[in-house]
Parts: structure tokens; C-alpha cells; sequence
């Protein structure tokens, strides 16, 4: 059984990291001149908040830098969509409908890639959802795709694998 591995980008993650650890030092050094809750209370929440997110961006590059593990499995009959923080996600190729992209941007600037696993059957506990019960309302692709591959942090492009993983599902049919 052949297996390929998809292991995290370094460069991206260094990126993150080095963005990220200059606005939480520019944080910590300006902080007391921009933070006063008695007179900008809006301004100073919005700016601990942001302070929090680089700060969980400098978390998130440490532990992208230092991983050992692959982010994506793909075998002959399976995918494995390992996380970061949470458990790794199995999903028998028979069990796959299609793939779809989904690209978020922010003025004209791809800010997230993902490619969206469509099952056949969604697992019962996704179904009972509100969630769920809402976007079949909307597009039923999208209400079945319970799992999705972030391919910001991979080290393979968007389309190649989805090139690839459109493979597998004709191999399995």
C-alpha cells in the first residue's frame, strides 16, 4: 500500500512566525500609549484582541516549525487529515462524492485555501445539526462536506492535490 505525506511549509510557517512576533513586540512596546479602557474602551478591546491573535500566530508557527508528522496522509483507500491541536480525521475513499475549492480573498488577495471533501454519507451526528439543516437550505455540496484540507500550511499546491486526490476517487469507481 502506497501512502504519500504532505508535511507543513517552513517557509509559510516562518512567514507567520516573523509577522506575527513584530506586531507583538510592537504590541508589548506600544501597548501602554494605545491601551486606556477609561477613555478608548472600544479602541483598547479591539487592540488586546488583536494582541491575542498574533500572539496565537507566533503558537501556531512555533508548533507548524517544530512538527515532525505529515498534515495530510493520502493512501490507497483512505485520507488522513491530521490537525494540529485535535485528532486526526480518517475518510474511506468510498465514502468521498467529489473535492471542491474554496478560496477566500481579501482585496484580491488569497487569504485561505481549502479544498472541500464532499461525502456520500455524512456521519449522523453531522446530519442532526441546526448547522447542517441550515446550509442544506443553501448548497447541499457544501452541507455534505464535513471535512476540509487547509492547504495554506501544506508544502504541495492547491491544484496539484486536488489533481491527485480526483485520482484516487476515479481509482475507487
Amino acid at each position: 500500500m502506497k501512502e504519500e505525506h504532505y508535511y507543513s511549509n517552513k517557509l509559510t510557517s516562518f512567514l507567520l512566525l516573523l509577522i506575527s512576533s513584530i506586531f507583538v513586540v510592537a504590541g508589548i512596546l506600544l501597548g501602554e500609549k494605545m491601551i486606556d479602557f477609561k477613555e478608548k474602551l472600544f479602541k483598547s478591546v479591539i487592540l488586546i484582541f488583536g494582541f491575542l491573535l498574533f500572539l496565537f500566530g507566533i503558537i501556531l508557527s512555533v508548533l507548524l516549525l517544530k512538527r515532525k508528522k505529515p498534515l495530510l496522509t493520502i493512501t490507497n483507500s483512505e485520507l488522513i487529515i491530521h490537525s494540529i491541536l485535535a485528532p486526526s480525521n480518517t475518510i474511506p475513499f468510498n465514502n468521498i462524492k467529489s473535492f471542491f475549492i474554496i478560496n477566500t480573498r481579501y482585496r484580491g488577495i488569497k487569504t485561505n485555501k481549502q479544498i472541500f471533501v464532499e461525502l456520500k454519507n455524512p456521519t449522523e451526528k453531522h446530519t442532526k445539526t441546526w448547522f447542517y439543516k441550515f446550509l442544506c437550505k443553501i448548497s447541499i455540496p457544501i452541507a455534505n462536506s464535513q471535512y476540509s484540507i487547509q492547504t495554506n500550511f501544506l508544502n504541495i499546491k492547491q491544484k496539484e492535490l486536488l489533481e491527485q486526490l480526483n485520482k484516487k476517487i476515479k481509482n475507487i469507481e
